[in-house]
């Protein structure tokens, strides 16, 4: 379920930007001490368990969806997994876990106008305060890999919080889960290792390392995104032209100004978010 019409263009986003808050919170520079998930392809055997696992930990409702459907996150399902053929060799195909990737530096925390999402420098997690979202969906019009999705009950955006209440003393749900070990968590530095190795032998592909400045969910591919099928994020950190743009809290807007703006702007467009795109 998407909804890519919200009425956003390209010059209110930006003014958007501008408006946020100084005090967003968002990533830091990789270190030593981070942590992030791995996500090994070449292992996973399509069961779905760490999807059953996610919906147990978070108390969802089940997904159920006829076998040969392609799975899709919503508002009560954080991961998904999928599989993906590959455009040129159909051979190299794999089942693929897809969630948010939480980026090192996410650009969803920098557009929340309300300071909603924050980032966890150690432990990975990109986590939105669902008693602060106000669902104005700008979070996904910045999500280089277009993952949060609205939970039309709720009436706010949802996602993989990476098990933040259990991480890092305890594995996230999915991770605990798997029957095959084709998920990990632990030391960035060691995940990031562990990918490297892997795609080096099977002459795979590592996801995470660079798209969208990093992220602390690392995937070992068969082939790049673009060929199976993945939305494909850029390399450049969006918070860098982010961090340009805004403003502090002391200038024109604060943040609650700033949200109800949103929520004018967003009604006088149709924006009700009672569409599910």
């Amino acid at each position: 379920m998407e909804w890519e019409d919200t009425g956003l263009t390209r010059r209110n986003f930006i003014k958007l930007l501008g408006a946020a808050p100084a005090s967003l919170a968002v990533g830091l520079p990789p270190d030593s001490g981070r942590h992030a998930k791995l996500v090994d392809t070449f292992k996973c055997i399509g069961c779905r368990r760490c999807m059953s696992a996610c919906k147990r930990w978070n108390k969802l409702p089940p997904y159920e969806v006829p076998e040969s459907m392609v799975r899709d996150m919503d508002g009560t399902t954080y991961t998904v997994v999928n599989f993906m053929r590959d455009k040129r060799n159909a051979e190299a195909g794999k089942f693929v876990k897809w969630q948010c990737q939480h980026c090192i530096k996410p650009a969803c925390a920098g557009v929340c106008p309300v300071t909603a999402i924050t980032k966890n420098p150690v432990t990975g997690a990109v986590v939105v305060d669902e008693t602060k979202c106000m669902g104005c969906k700008y979070c996904y019009q910045a999500c280089p890999f277009k993952v949060p999705r609205f939970d039309f009950h709720k009436r706010i955006t949802r996602k993989c919080h990476l098990c933040y209440n259990r991480v890092p003393k305890i594995k996230p749900a999915c991770v605990a889960g798997c029957p095959v070990q084709a998920l990990d968590y632990g030391e960035r530095d060691l995940m990031l290792e562990k990918a490297r190795e892997k795609a080096k032998l099977v002459k795979g592909y590592v996801l995470g390392e660079y798209e969208a400045g990093g992220t602390d969910v690392i995937t070992i591919l068969p082939s790049p995104p673009e060929e199976l099928g993945l939305t494909v994020a850029a390399k450049k950190v969006i918070n860098e032209d982010i961090d340009r743009l805004r403003i502090s809290s002391t200038g024109f807007f604060t943040g609650a100004a700033v949200a109800a703006a949103l929520y004018l702007y967003g009604r006088g467009n149709g924006g009700d978010g009672d569409k599910d795109k």
